[in-house]
């Protein structure tokens, strides 16, 4: 499509805008409604006002201003984000059935479910941490179960709170 002395290619993903001076233009159509768009002038992103015909802002220098040692930093803290920097390359969480294959060394998994912290070591995951409850579980069998091999502790009919203490004993 030809507009004037732009040429416009309308693709799948983008929008390609060619030309000596090439711009986006977005006029409001309600009172008061904005007549801006982003312009390129010498090499440079901007944001422009048509109804002025001026600059509001140059969009590359305003980004470097918020980059790491700009005039105005925006640190991960500011924006509710936290900041990597240790070499962590991803972290993830899901419930542990979900954990992905290791395979990208240093990468984070909490488990949800278990609240362990794993840390893929590119062949495997290592439990490096969790929420310090440790849960066990033994079954003390009657002395007449019908199932005894079943039980961790079997007493025997016979001063069966020795089988019980032991158990408890053995909780960590």
């Amino acid at each position: 499509m030809r507009a004037g002395k732009h040429t416009v290619d309308i693709e799948n993903e983008y929008i390609h805008i060619s030309g000596a001076t090439p711009y986006v233009r977005f006029e409001g159509t309600e009172t008061g409604g904005a007549d801006k768009g982003i312009k390129e002038d010498a090499g440079s992103l901007k944001i422009y006002d048509f109804s002025a015909a001026s600059d509001v802002m140059d969009l590359e220098a305003h980004a470097s201003r918020h980059a790491k040692g700009g005039a105005d930093e925006l640190t991960p803290s500011d924006i509710g984000a936290v900041e990597n920097s240790g070499g962590v390359p991803e972290a993830l969480a899901d419930t542990e059935a979900n954990r992905p294959a290791a395979g990208v060394t240093g990468r984070i998994f909490i488990a949800t479910d278990t609240h362990k912290i794993y840390r893929d070591t590119g062949t495997a995951w290592d439990v490096i941490g969790g929420s310090g409850v440790v849960s066990t579980t033994f079954v003390v069998g009657a002395s007449d179960c019908k199932d005894q091999s079943r039980a961790d502790y079997k007493p025997d009919g016979t001063a069966d709170q020795e089988e019980i203490n032991a158990a408890i004993g053995a909780l960590p």
